[in-house]
């Protein structure tokens, strides 16, 4: 039986994009993708990840958190935190937040730039994120 996406505020755009800031995603030297932050003027942002499915499948089809890969869509948007971010950023409730985003020079939890400072290295999976040009349309 075929999946079906069924789209709600979730896993749909948010209007009037105006600035997107991307991050490669590299497993074993694999370029597999990219992840996005997208935001509007009115301060709503929405993050898309697109997978490179040849090159995930080269590096030996690492687990992708929060995303189906069964299903194999060319992005997946989500209007919330993606499981691969929360996994690489600190939560705004952690202790001595501002003391640990100093140590990376931030002043705001900022996490796509926590991301790029950090090369999104965490302890669940070896996927690094490197930064890709900022476009503000």
């Amino acid at each position: 039986m075929e999946k079906t996406i069924v789209h709600t505020w979730r896993n749909t755009r948010v209007p009037c994009i105006c600035r997107i800031r991307s991050l490669n995603m590299f497993y074993h030297g694999y370029n597999i993708g990219t992840l996005s932050e997208e935001s509007n003027d009115a301060g709503e942002t929405d993050w898309v990840i697109k997978m490179d499915w040849e090159n995930w499948e080269k590096a030996g089809s690492p687990e992708m958190p929060g995303i189906d890969v069964d299903l194999r869509l060319p992005e997946y948007i989500r209007a919330y935190v993606p499981a691969i971010v929360e996994q690489r950023t600190l939560p705004d409730t952690r202790d001595r937040l501002y003391e640990q985003l100093a140590e990376v020079g931030l002043t705001y939890n900022d996490r796509y730039e926590y991301m790029c400072r950090t090369k999104g290295l965490c302890g669940v999976n070896n996927i690094t994120m490197e930064r890709k040009d900022d476009i503000r349309i």
